[in-house]
């Protein structure tokens, strides 16, 4: 199986070196990694120049984070598609026992696993799970158990349940969870595949308050439109 690493980068600093040599350091080695500048004031092709396997695309103008995950998406044809945020960190294991859990169950649409929050890149919290959780709809429309970094999903699956929204530049992750999980059963991996980095008062884009304070609403839109497709589901069978 042929997983695509979808990193799209805004003004990522040196953190986007550390989340591809991640990529490179995986003990599965059927990927592609593929990187979406989304319209930085850095020069993020500069300084892929010392990794000269990794795909790079500039986006003409600044999308947000679904939609430059779909510009990768829309631009790779591997079998499995797995996310990294561009200052985050994959742990050398993720592809792999991703790819074996797609391998053992071919119904899965989709698996994620536990991580580690990374502070300042220096101070490394404990698990975030610390015993494994089950994830479906119904547990999905109460609380988001999927971090991103931890994703793993089938192409086919996209091509079934559509793109990343890209209206949303906040819980557009978690719109694509749920509506993954009204068709798809999800299996979680109780396993650190990922380090989740936060920078107190750094300029990441969810931390930004313009953005922040759509995340509610969004949640809540989110919740209510996948209950209203579940719904009509049920009428039409």
């Amino acid at each position: 199986m042929l997983v695509d690493i979808i990193i799209p980068a805004y003004n990522p600093g040196s953190y986007l070196v550390d989340a591809i040599k991640s990529c490179l350091s995986q003990e599965y080695k059927n990927y592609t990694i593929t990187v979406i500048d989304d319209n930085s004031s850095e020069d993020i092709k500069k300084m892929l120049k010392k990794f000269p396997s990794v795909n790079y695309i500039r986006n003409e103008e600044n999308l947000g984070p679904g939609a430059s995950r779909n510009v990768g998406i829309q631009a790779t044809g591997g079998d499995l598609i797995s996310l990294l945020d561009a200052d985050d960190i994959l742990h050398s294991r993720k592809l792999r026992v991703s790819v074996e859990a797609f391998k053992r169950s071919q119904d899965i649409g989709m698996t994620c696993g536990n991580y580690q929050i990374l502070v300042n890149r220096t101070r490394l919290m404990r698990p975030f799970y610390k015993k494994a959780v089950k994830i479906n709809h119904n547990i999905l429309m109460r609380q988001n158990f999927v971090a991103s970094g931890s994703t793993t999903f089938k192409r086919q699956v996209l091509e079934d349940v559509g793109l990343f929204n890209e209206k949303y530049f906040i819980s557009e992750d978690y719109d694509m969870w749920v509506r993954i999980a009204e068709k798809y059963p999800i299996e979680y991996i109780h396993e650190i595949l990922y380090y989740y980095s936060v920078i107190p008062k750094g300029d990441s884009l969810t931390q930004r308050e313009d953005v922040q304070k759509d995340h509610i609403n969004n949640i809540n839109e989110i919740k209510k439109a996948s209950l209203k497709r579940m719904s009509d589901g049920k009428n039409s069978a």
